[in-house]
């Protein structure tokens, strides 16, 4: 068997069972990746004065008091609901229709051959390649067409 065989995964073929055990296994090593490091985020954290902080602004001033969190819960419900009611509000009334009345209007072949400044047989060979570059000077003419039929040609 190949080493890569070991590291490459085609995840078409695996199974979902597989999927997942290897989304499993995967997040279980980054939480112990991260749990190595939090002595040093501590220390940093404690360095910086967030215990501190944290302390004296939550842990020690609004120790029995329950209002507060009551009211940012409540704050954090009325929010939901306003701001599902707008969701379904939008829902209801744009969910059926299409944004754009009418598409653009397709351009003739006489409009485009003098907004190009050639004639209407250039115009419509132009129209009929499958790639073509136009390469315009300072005035905005076209100067060199390139089709992948034919070679470059001066205008």
């Amino acid at each position: 068997m190949k080493a890569e065989g070991f590291l490459i995964q085609n995840e078409r073929r695996r199974t979902p069972t597989q999927r997942a055990l290897s989304s499993l296994v995967t997040l279980v090593a980054w939480m112990l990746w991260f749990y190595l490091w939090l002595p040093v985020i501590t220390l940093v954290a404690w360095l910086a004065g967030v215990r501190t902080a944290w302390i004296e602004l939550s842990a020690e001033a609004y120790a029995n008091q329950t209002s507060d969190l009551l009211a940012i819960l409540g704050y954090a419900l009325v929010s939901a609901v306003v701001f599902a009611g707008w969701a379904y509000y939008n829902q209801a009334r744009f969910a059926h229709r299409t944004r754009r009345r009418q598409g653009p209007a397709a351009v003739t072949l006489v409009e485009e051959a003098m907004a190009l400044d050639v004639d209407p047989r250039e115009a419509q060979a132009l129209r009929n390649q499958q790639h073509s570059t136009l390469v315009f000077d300072k005035h905005a003419r076209p100067i060199v067409r390139r089709s992948a039929d034919r070679e470059p040609e001066i205008a």
